[in-house]
C-alpha cells in the first residue's frame, strides 16, 4: 500500500509538475500520512490504540510492534515526505524513533544497509530535536558515504543520488545561502544526468522528484522567510513549486 502510493505521486507530480492542483497535493499528503501511520503503528507498543488521518479519514487501529519495514529506507522517505508537506508534528515524531530500533528491526532478516546511513538518519533527527551532535554525524555520514568507503552500491548511484542532499544540508544548517543554492543546483544537475543516462532510467518514475532535494528546498524556502541573510534561488522542473512554497498548506486537515 505504502509503495502503490508513493508511485502515484510520482505519476501525479509526472502530470502536474508544478503541483498546481488540489488533486495533486491530496497524494502527496496521503503518501506522507501513510508512511508516517507505518511507524506509528510499528514503533508504539503493541496493542497501543491509535487515531490516524489517512486520506481524509481518521482510521483506529492497534500498534503491531517493529517489523522489517520500520527500516532506514522507509525512515528517510517517510521523513522527507512529512518535511515537504510541512506536518512538522509528524516529522518530529519520527525523530523520535531510535535509529537503533530502525536497525534492528529493518536489518532483522539479513537485509543490510551502509553505516552512512543510520549517521545521515542520526544527522536529520539531531537537527530537528536540537540534539547534540549534529555536525559529528552529518561528517560520518558524508565521509562513509564515498565510494571508497562503503561495503556496497555502485558509484554512480553514491556520487549522483546520495551525496547530494547530505551536502545542501550540509550548507543549510552552516546558513551559507551561496553555497547552500550551489549544491543544490548541482544535486539537481546530477540527479537529471541519472535519470536520463539511458533509455531505462529515463522512463524510472522515481526520477521525477529528488525527494531529499525537494526536502532541502523546503526547509530552505522556509529558513529564508525567516533570516533575511539566507535565500533560496534555485527554480527546476525537479522541485514543483507549490510544493516548494507550501501553497496548498492548511487547505484541509491532515
Amino acid at each position: 500500500m505504502v509503495g502503490t502510493l508513493h508511485i502515484d505521486v510520482m505519476f501525479s507530480t509526472a502530470v502536474d509538475p508544478e503541483v498546481s492542483l488540489l488533486e495533486t497535493w491530496e497524494t502527496w499528503t496521503a503518501d506522507m500520512q501513510m508512511h508516517h501511520a507505518l511507524f506509528a503503528v510499528q514503533t508504539n507498543p503493541r496493542d497501543t490504540e491509535l487515531e490516524l488521518m489517512v486520506n481524509h479519514r481518521l482510521r483506529r487501529t492497534r500498534a503491531t510492534g517493529p517489523k522489517t519495514s520500520t527500516n532506514a529506507s522507509n525512515w528517510t522517505t517517510a521523513f522527507f515526505l512529512a518535511v515537504v508537506c510541512r506536518d512538522q508534528k509528524r516529522y518530529r515524531e519520527l525523530c523520535e524513533i531510535p535509529v537503533d530500533l530502525l536497525r534492528e528491526a529493518g536489518e532483522r532478516k539479513g537485509t543490510r544497509y551502509n553505516p552512512f546511513t543510520y549517521h545521515w538518519i542520526s544527522a536529520l533527527q539531531n537537527f530537528v530535536l536540537n540534539r547534540p551532535g549534529l555536525g559529528e554525524e552529518l561528517m560520518a555520514a558524508m565521509e562513509l558515504s564515498t565510494p571508497e568507503r562503503v561495503d556496497f552500491g555502485d558509484t554512480e548511484s553514491l556520487d549522483k543520488l546520495v551525496f547530494p542532499p547530505m551536502n545542501a544540508f550540509l550548507r543549510l544548517v552552516e546558513r551559507d545561502s551561496a553555497k547552500f543554492n550551489e549544491a543544490l543546483a548541482q544535486g539537481l544537475a546530477l540527479h537529471g544526468d541519472y535519470y536520463t543516462a539511458d533509455a531505462e532510467r529515463a522512463e524510472d518514475i522515481e526520477g521525477v522528484v529528488p525527494l531529499g532535494l525537494l526536502a532541502m528546498a523546503c526547509l530552505a524556502y522556509d529558513t529564508a522567510e525567516q533570516d533575511p541573510d539566507f535565500r533560496l534561488e534555485v527554480e527546476s522542473r525537479y522541485l514543483p513549486k507549490h510544493l516548494v512554497q507550501r501553497s496548498w498548506y492548511g487547505e484541509f486537515p491532515t
